[in-house]
């Protein structure tokens, strides 16, 4: 058995005539060009796939080989997994040449073996060079062909960079020499993964909403904080291959909410952990939210022109409106923008340096016995220290004061939507009836707010029409904005009467 550690990346076109000249500088024990053929193999039941494997015939030089690699980990872009491997001579898989221990007890290899049927193919070329680098071995790999499943094709274009022995930082430092040169993006899908969705066996990644981390009180502090990382970090790549597929809007705020949960957990217990690593990510990682700050302007306008401008439909202005918050919606990032921001130098170090400092569990470097004992702490003690502060803070802000106006309440957003954050990272830890109780006027609040804010791209526009549409709108948006403080400050006073879940 092996045990594959490498990062994947899908890269444009381009990085292939660019590659040699920038591997020139590393000592390069071999070089070769292959032709693989990849059959993979499934049960129509998918009994293979349920169980987090993979099982394919490569054909290579005249040659065949059949590997199942098995359930692993995958973290950003590096991949972990067992594999095995062995020689055919003919074209049909033999799950008897496996050995018997790598099947769970529930699992029948001799049961499913009857029924295995081939699903889907990859045809690639792959450029390869064994590099050496400071006494570690690593093999980098360009793979360039298609994902073929029926008439259904997918091009492919990935650069795989795979420790063979050695240090595995020195695949991490490989990796980001190779990112400054632009055109790359970590990949956290699998070729097997993408022919099972082209074959139509696993479904294309589909819109979630951000939902709490399953916890226990007793669960340790780092326990909680890395799996509240892993949860923020899979949502956001979740989201990343979405969009990519997509690109609606939707698929962006929730790639968003997947930033911040990694951004809020890191603040959550920041002071638990070591600061004395390179932690120039955390930088880009808030670099990335300012990226991402159009967001909130896009839903205003998307929602807004929805309909032809169904919203607008009571004002005799309507389609000058639409016409000019079209005009604003075209200021916004465009899609080709928005792919050159995925496959950016800055957001690829990004994902890279996140994704490193989880693999070396760098937080505990050089921690003091003290921080060492409360990272093993239960997390409940924390949590409930947690919650105190944020609503400490949500109190004697001007959420606490006994009246708003309507710029007043939009400027208390982001601190909202901060404190109901914390509140997800740790509601699993109480009672969901007083938890739900607590936070669903809250919810309404921000909800609230954001209507109220989603009027802002119209307040401007009365001085671009005449006289009495201008009055029109102005009188219709005060009408809009008196409903809207009045529902505020009912469901505030309501919500500030509230006693605290976690005390």
């Amino acid at each position: 058995m092996d045990t594959e550690i490498e990062l994947k990346f899908l890269v444009s076109p381009d990085v292939g005539s660019r590659l040699p000249t920038l591997l020139q500088s590393y000592q390069v024990l071999q070089q070769d060009q292959q032709h693989l053929a990849n059959t993979y193999f499934d049960t129509a039941e998918l009994a293979l796939r349920q169980m987090d494997a993979g099982l394919r015939i490569r054909s290579q030089n005249g040659e065949m080989e059949q590997t199942i690699k098995l359930a692993g980990s995958q973290v950003g872009g590096l991949h972990q997994r067992p594999e095995y491997n062995v020689p055919l001579t003919v074209h049909t898989p033999d799950l008897s040449l496996f050995p018997a221990q790598i099947w769970p007890e529930s699992v029948d290899p001799a049961r499913i073996q009857q029924v295995l049927q081939p699903l889907f193919s990859t045809d690639f070329q792959r450029r390869r060079w064994l590099l050496v680098i400071e006494g570690t071995e690593i093999e980098l790999a360009l793979d360039e062909g298609e994902v073929q499943a029926g008439e259904r094709r997918e091009p492919i274009h990935e650069l795989e960079l795979e420790l063979v022995k050695g240090d595995a930082s020195q695949l991490f430092e490989l990796a980001e020499v190779l990112l400054k040169e632009g055109g790359l993006r970590l990949g956290a899908v699998s070729k097997a993964k993408r022919g099972y969705q082209l074959a139509g066996l696993s479904p294309s990644p589909r819109l979630r909403m951000l939902e709490p981390l399953a916890l226990h009180p007793q669960y340790a502090c780092e326990q909680t904080m890395v799996a509240l990382l892993h949860k923020g970090l899979g949502h956001w790549q979740h989201h990343e291959e979405g969009w990519l597929a997509d690109s609606s809007l939707e698929w962006l705020v929730q790639l968003r909410e997947g930033v911040s949960l990694v951004h809020q957990t890191l603040l959550l217990f920041g002071e638990l952990v070591s600061h004395r690593v390179n932690s120039g990510w955390i930088d880009d990682l808030l670099w990335l939210q300012q990226q991402l700050s159009w967001l909130d302007r896009a839903q205003m306008l998307a929602h807004l022109t929805a309909d032809k401008g169904h919203y607008l439909r009571r004002l005799d202005c309507q389609k000058t409106l639409l016409s000019q918050l079209m005009a604003q919606q075209a200021l916004l990032p465009d899609e080709a923008q928005l792919r050159a921001l995925f496959y950016s130098p800055r957001y690829g170090r990004l994902m890279l340096g996140l994704t490193h400092w989880l693999y070396r569990q760098d937080w505990r470097a050089g921690l003091a016995p003290a921080q060492t004992a409360q990272l093993a702490a239960p997390v409940a003690e924390l949590a409930r220290q947690r919650l105190n502060d944020s609503w400490h803070i949500l109190r004697h802000s001007a959420l606490g004061k006994p009246e708003l106006n309507g710029a007043q309440y939009i400027q208390q957003k982001g601190k909202l939507r901060r404190n109901l954050m914390v509140g997800l990272c740790f509601s699993e830890l109480y009672p969901e009836v007083e938890r739900i109780a607590f936070r669903m006027p809250w919810l309404d609040i921000l909800r609230g707010i954001e209507d109220l804010d989603m009027l802002s791209p119209l307040l401007d526009l009365s001085e671009d029409l005449d006289e009495q549409d201008g009055a029109e709108l102005d009188e219709w948006l005060a009408r809009k904005q008196r409903f809207l403080l009045e529902a505020l400050e009912q469901s505030r006073a309501q919500a500030l009467l509230l006693q605290p879940y976690w005390c």
